[in-house]
């Protein structure tokens, strides 16, 4: 009997042995693979040809998803494969992509592609014009230097009434008697819409402004008709047109940082509308002054304008940019929060909300570099 308990004592230690051993085998083995796809993953967005400095042209046309994307990038040769785009873009929530037409190299690496993809200031314009989110009538008008369609000419037909009132005719939904409205600068500021044209052989300034409003009236009309269409302004609840709706979206364009904080910045506008605050927003200043970059000077935050929102209460006269579906899709799912200031950060870039003044102050002064409080 003795030796019956000490064999099977024998057997169980030898059977704990071995189940121990197996755990730093599954550990190593773990590792190993672990190591494996990261160094694949690592292989993947490496540039397909460290060498090939030839420039690749690729289009990225309006409602591009990142799949459509990857799938051109692959067929150009420029990645190695598409799902791995797919999943860094995903790793990157702040990634977002510009229409427009991009010059890349084999040579790039796929983090320098997305990179490149989601500056809105890399898209060029060849055979078609790129409209980017964001542009002013004076930025396109600009651009279009860089085609066969002359400048001035584009300039008279957004102010063009005759032009204007059978675009009218086209899209009632959409083209208001607002644009016509004393302070205008430019009647069609705002209605026409971010993406690639193609331009023909015998397009001309007016065939291509139809287009952009054309694609306006179908992208932005169904938008405002889910909006609520009534906003608190000034302490009472009014109904806001379209020529309001895109107004509005317009300062958010300019206003847009990370595509998560959309919605918060879209709620500060909307309280501080509510409340009979001004807006003070940088980029009404600089449209206020024909300033296409840069911040705005002390004189021009104190310029006399209809559309300087630091000098007027509520919003402008009119659209003050080009607006993308994202910054429509922002205001009509505004965040209901009680914000009423907002800043961007110089060091992380992202955008600090505070609901007083005296917040927003000591948040400008821990993320502005070289902030001055006012009264400094």
């Amino acid at each position: 009997m003795r030796e019956d308990k000490i064999r099977r004592s024998r057997e169980l230690r030898q059977k704990n042995k071995k189940k121990k051993s197996f755990i730093p085998t599954i550990l190593t083995i773990i590792v190993v693979l672990g190591i494996a796809a990261l160094s694949v993953f690592y292989y993947m967005i490496t540039p397909v040809d460290k060498s090939d400095n030839k420039d690749i042209s690729v289009e990225i046309k309006e409602n591009y998803g990142s799949a459509k994307i990857a799938q051109e990038l692959k067929n150009k040769g420029l990645i190695k494969n598409e799902e791995v785009f797919k999943i860094y873009s995903r790793l990157s929530p702040s990634t977002s992509f510009y229409v427009g037409n991009f010059k890349l190299k084999k040579s790039m690496s796929l983090p320098q592609i997305i990179q490149e993809l989601g500056s809105k200031n890399k898209a060029n314009s060849g055979n078609t014009f790129a409209l980017i989110e964001g542009d002013s009538i004076l930025k396109i008008a600009k651009n279009l230097e860089k085609t066969k369609l002359n400048k001035d000419e584009f300039l008279e037909k957004v102010n063009d009434a005759e032009f204007i009132k059978k675009l009218q005719k086209q899209f009632p939904e959409l083209i208001t008697n607002e644009v016509f409205g004393k302070d205008i600068k430019y009647a069609l500021e705002g209605y026409l819409y971010p993406a690639i044209y193609d331009l023909s052989d015998n397009e001309t300034v007016e065939s291509l402004i139809t287009k952009m409003v054309k694609l306006t009236n179908e992208k932005v009309v169904p938008l405002y008709q889910k909006n609520n269409k009534t906003w608190k302004i000034n302490g009472q609840q009014m109904q806001i047109s379209i020529h309001d709706y895109i107004t509005m979206a317009s300062i958010l364009e300019k206003e847009s940082t990370k595509s998560d904080e959309n919605k918060l910045i879209a709620s500060v506008f909307l309280n501080r509308l509510a409340q009979g605050m001004k807006l003070q927003t940088d980029p009404s200043a600089n449209y206020a002054a024909d300033k296409l970059t840069g911040a705005p000077t002390q004189a021009e935050l104190t310029l006399n304008s209809p559309y300087n929102t630091y000098v007027v209460v509520g919003l402008p006269p009119g659209p003050i940019s080009s607006v993308g579906s994202a910054s429509y899709e922002a205001l009509n799912n505004a965040e209901n929060t009680d914000y009423l200031y907002f800043l961007h950060a110089t060091k992380d870039g992202k955008a600090y909300f505070s609901k007083t003044y005296a917040e927003h102050e000591a948040l400008a002064k821990e993320h502005i570099e070289g902030y001055i409080p006012a009264g400094s």
